[in-house]
């Protein structure tokens, strides 16, 4: 009897917590997204908050992870609470799964970058909403949630300690279907740049980990892949230089965002190297002084890329290049001194994106006051590829059809070949640096791939790019791990913008759509 009570009890104490990443129906240069079904996966990364939540979660809580882009809705898990992460591009399928659960009776939480700038509009499809960093919020809700006291609106009153991190839950994720594990060392970001919502959701004051749990936490991933999510994770140069020095003995290959003056400290670029690092995404955002000058951007200097990009090569680092076009120092012939800058260059992969702003930005509040965003657009268009406001040099049909004219001509087999092979002669990439962290069942799948893709390509310079990395193999000039991770690279890019080809009807059926409004 006793014992039937205290189950009873247990069950009734049970609640069911289910955590959603919205599927987005548009994307942007998904490199690794794509580059993981080339082997085998789903996606590139689950977002790091879905699991951190999960693991400040009472034990009470049976708790299940959806990311959409990894899986579907679960069919017979009834949850009491639902906790959603919405940016702006998925915020329109993140309020119909709300809808859904709140239809079924479980209390619905909204969170992340989305929702916090859109308050009252999420109060129509949710019961909460949290408002920035959710760690501390998120334990005054769970409390409110059993007392059955939901408050509309948890915001936190400052920004968290984050000296110690929480450890996420990966238990709760199937990493085998992701390519890497997201990672953050530190929060905020000191500069500020107009378009960017990092520092209204972080602040300006860079808050680091303590090195060692950093460490601690990459020693317990299910994965080696690690992808870096600071905004700058060089940005405090003797604290990136001693996290790079104990993650050498780990034998972890990552990739983080910094800004253009890594470039000049030649001990952090071998340090990093040496620890693992294979991708910088660096924001140079625009060859413009004016451009660049009007969006706060003053620490880049365009007469300094060239020596950047070399810099970091020498290394035998790979750069991530990205730009920004659509700002009102912009004009159409840009495009064509963009063309040549890319064609002369030796940045084999680059990402060009259409400027855009969403609710929080300083960006925004300028352009709302100036009548210039386009508010009945849809918000699945914000993902960076599409043109989502009134610029003041381009009509956006003919902005559009230039963009993916420009995309497609750079990421042509002809030019890819051009740019690459140009680097790739220098041999900053002859050390094989990924092979540790790649599996049997990988090489073995990427080999196959890539041998067909290539070698019965139609195409004539996609089959002597082949031929001609395979030559520089041989050469010594490059390692057989760098070239299958170009190749796997481009191979991915250029499915994506072929996929991609068939959505842009939706933009210009939009584009009439509000044009009638």
């Amino acid at each position: 009897m006793f014992l039937s009570k205290l189950f009873l009890d247990i069950v009734k104490r049970m609640k069911k917590l289910l955590l959603i990443k919205p599927a987005g129906v548009l994307k942007h240069y998904s490199t690794q997204i794509e580059v993981a079904k080339l082997l085998g996966k789903r996606t590139g990364s689950v977002p790091l908050a879905l699991p951190v939540i999960a693991s400040i979660t009472p034990k009470n809580y049976k708790i299940k992870i959806i990311d959409e882009d990894v899986s579907s809705l679960p069919k017979w898990f009834k949850p009491d609470l639902v906790g959603i992460t919405m940016i702006t591009s998925n915020s329109e399928r993140g309020y119909e799964i709300a809808k859904k659960y709140r239809k079924l009776g479980a209390k619905v939480v909204l969170g992340g970058a989305y929702p916090s700038f859109n308050i009252e509009e999420g109060l129509k499809y949710a019961d909460s909403i949290i408002v920035g960093e959710a760690e501390n919020s998120w334990k005054k809700l769970i409390k409110d949630f059993e007392k059955k006291s939901l408050k509309s609106v948890y915001r936190a009153e400052e920004h968290i300690e984050f000296s110690e991190a929480i450890m996420p839950r990966w238990d709760l994720i199937d990493t085998k279907k992701m390519f890497s594990i997201p990672v953050q060392a530190s929060r905020g970001c000191p500069f500020m740049c107009e378009f960017c919502l990092t520092t209204q959701i972080y602040g300006r004051k860079v808050r680091r980990r303590k090195i060692e749990d950093v460490i601690n936490e990459i020693k317990k991933l299910p994965k080696k892949n690690i992808l870096f999510v600071d905004e700058n994770l060089t940005i405090d140069k003797k604290y990136a230089k001693e996290l790079f020095r104990q993650l050498i003995p780990l034998k972890v290959s990552w990739i983080c965002q910094s800004s253009v003056d890594v470039a000049d400290d030649k001990e952090m670029l071998n340090l990093m190297a040496e620890a693992g690092c294979r991708h910088l995404v660096i924001g140079f955002e625009s060859l413009k002084p004016d451009s660049l000058k009007e969006t706060h951007k003053f620490q880049n200097n365009p007469e300094n890329y060239v020596r950047v990009i070399e810099n970091i090569n020498k290394a035998g680092i790979h750069v991530y290049a990205s730009f920004i076009i659509g700002f009102d120092e912009d004009k159409p012939e840009d495009f064509d001194v963009f063309r040549k800058f890319i064609e002369n260059s030796q940045l084999p992969v680059f990402n060009l994106s259409i400027l855009g702003a969403s609710k929080g930005m300083e960006l925004h509040k300028r352009l709302e006051k100036e009548n210039r965003v386009l508010c009945n657009l849809s918000k699945k268009f914000f993902v960076g590829g599409y043109p989502v406001l009134k610029y003041k040099n381009f009509n956006n049909k003919d902005f559009f059809d230039k963009y993916n004219e420009i995309i497609e001509h750079l990421y042509s087999f002809s030019q890819i070949r051009k740019r690459t092979i140009r680097l790739l002669k220098k041999g900053y990439f002859c050390k094989d640096r990924n092979s540790k962290v790649v599996s049997l069942y990988e090489k073995i799948r990427t080999t196959i791939i890539l041998f067909f893709s290539y070698n019965i390509s139609k195409n004539k310079d996609k089959r002597l790019f082949f031929k001609e990395v395979i030559a520089l193999i041989k050469s010594k000039k490059v390692s057989v791990g760098e070239a299958a991770s170009i190749l796997l690279i481009f191979e991915a890019i250029t499915r994506h913008i072929k996929k991609d080809k068939k959505q842009r009807k939706l933009y210009y059926e939009e584009l009439k759509r509000i044009e009638l409004d």
